[in-house]
C-alpha cells in the first residue's frame, strides 16, 4: 500500500539529512511502527507520506501513485492523520470536528451525520457527546475524537504520529487496546510513529527501528527482533528483558493442550486423587465437576473421605483466558499459592494449566 524507496529530507541549512535515502514497503491491512531515538527521522517521514514535509530525494507511492503527482490537497483527503496533541478545532463541535474530511469532499448532510454517528459508536464515545467541545473532554477521549475524524471519510491509510503519548498510562493501555480492536474490523493500513518500544511491540505487525539520519537498522516482525536484533544498535535500543518481552506477543492460547494437570474429578477416590499428586510432585490437588474447575484441596486433607470431592476446597486466585499473553501467566504463577495459573476458556470451562516448567519451555522455543 505504501512504498518508500530511497526517500531522502535534507531540511535548508543543514549538511546530514533528517532520513537518508530509506527504503520501506508497508503492506496493506497492516501496522507498521516507525520507532527510534529522537532525531531519527520518524515523524519527518511519516510527514513526507501525505506531503506535510516534501521530499527531497527518493519516491514515495501509495497505493501505487507517486504522492508528488497528486495534488497535497487531495492527497491528505484519502490519507487520515492523528496527532499527539489532536489537533482539534476548538470552537467546533465533537461532530463538526469529525465531519471536517466529509464536509470538504461535498458529502450530504445525511451521509455526513449517519457516518458521524457511527463512528462516535465505533469510538465508544457517547452520542450525545457530539454537542460538546473539545475542551469539555477528557484527554482519552479527544484522542478517540481525533481517530474518528481521521477515519471520517474511510480513508485506506491512517498516519498515527505518537496518538497516545500525552496520555497517562492506563488510558494509553487502553486506547493502545482499542486500536487493535478496531484494526481488526477495519484492517486499515497504520503507520504508528513512536519512542516507546513496548509500544511498538504490542501494536505493530512489523517494525521499522531507526537510527539518527533516518537509517533503517531492521525492519521486521517484533517476534523476528526479539528473536534475532539485526545489529547492535537495535540490541542496545530494545534493552533488557527481551525473554520476557517475547512472552508478551504469545498468548496461553499458543502453548496447545495443557492437558488436565495436577486434577482429578470430583468422584475420583482418594488413592486416585494422591496418585495424580504424587505423579505432579505436588502436595495439593485441583477438583473438577466435568468441564467445571470447583479449585483446590492439600492432599492431607483428604485423609478420612472416600471421593476427592467430599472436601471442601479453596478457588484458584490466579484464572486466565486463552487470550492472555505469557507474560501475564508468569505475572499469574507469582501470585498464585500453589504455583499454577488455572486457564478457563468459554462459559468459564477449564481448559487446564499453566506451569512454570511449561512457559520455561516457551521461553527456550
Amino acid at each position: 500500500m505504501i512504498e518508500l524507496d530511497r526517500a531522502t529530507k535534507v531540511f535548508p541549512g543543514t549538511a546530514a539529512p533528517a532520513v537518508d535515502a530509506l527504503t520501506l514497503d508497508v503492506p496493506a491491512g497492516e501496522i507498521v511502527v516507525l520507532v527510534g531515538p529522537s532525531g531519527c527521522g520518524k515523524t519527518t517521514t511519516l510527514k513526507m507520506i501525505n506531503r506535510i514535509v516534501e521530499p527531497t530525494g527518493g519516491t514515495i507511492r501509495v497505493d501505487g501513485v507517486d504522492v508528488r503527482r497528486q495534488e497535497p490537497h487531495v492527497l491528505r483527503r484519502n490519507i487520515g492523520y492523528v496527532i499527539q496533541q489532536v489537533g482539534l478545532f476548538p470552537h467546533r463541535t465533537i461532530a463538526r470536528n469529525i465531519a471536517t474530511v466529509p464536509r470538504l469532499l461535498g458529502w450530504d448532510a445525511d451521509r455526513t451525520t449517519a457516518r458521524v454517528d457511527e463512528l462516535m459508536v465505533t469510538m465508544g464515545l457517547d452520542p450525545d457527546m457530539g454537542a460538546r467541545y473539545p475542551s469539555e473532554l477528557s484527554g482519552g477521549q479527544r484522542q478517540r475524537v481525533g481517530v474518528a475524524r481521521a477515519l471520517a471519510a474511510d480513508p485506506p491509510v491512517l498516519l498515527m504520529d505518537e496518538p497516545f503519548g500525552a496520555v497517562d498510562p492506563i488510558v494509553r493501555g487502553r486506547l493502545q487496546g482499542e486500536l487493535l480492536d478496531l484494526q481488526a474490523r477495519l484492517r486499515k493500513t497504520i503507520v504508528f510513529v513512536t519512542h516507546d518500544i513496548d509500544e511498538a511491540l504490542r501494536l505493530g505487525d512489523r517494525i521499522a527501528i531507526l537510527n539518527v539520519g533516518g537509517r533503517l537498522e531492521q525492519y521486521a516482525t517484533p517476534e523476528e527482533i526479539l528473536r534475532e536484533p539485526a545489529t547492535p544498535f537495535v540490541e542496545e535500543f530494545l534493552g533488557g528483558e527481551r525473554g520476557l518481552r517475547r512472552l508478551a506477543l504469545r498468548t496461553v492460547g499458543d502453548l496447545g493442550d495443557l492437558g488436565i494437570g495436577n486434577c482429578v474429578q470430583a468422584d475420583a477416590t482418594v488413592e486416585e486423587a494422591k496418585r495424580r499428586a504424587a505423579e505432579s510432585g505436588e502436595r495439593w490437588i485441583g477438583i473438577l465437576d466435568g468441564d467445571r474447575l470447583r479449585g483446590w484441596a492439600w492432599v492431607s486433607d483428604l485423609d478420612g473421605s472416600r471421593h476427592a470431592g467430599d472436601v471442601d476446597t479453596t478457588l484458584f486466585r490466579v484464572a486466565l483466558s486463552v487470550d492472555a499473553t505469557l507474560r501475564e501467566a508468569i505475572d499469574g504463577l507469582v501470585r498464585s499459592r500453589v504455583g499454577v495459573a488455572v486457564v478457563l476458556g468459554e462459559d468459564q470451562r477449564y481448559e487446564g494449566m499453566v506451569t512454570l516448567d511449561r512457559l520455561a519451555q516457551a521461553i527456550v522455543s
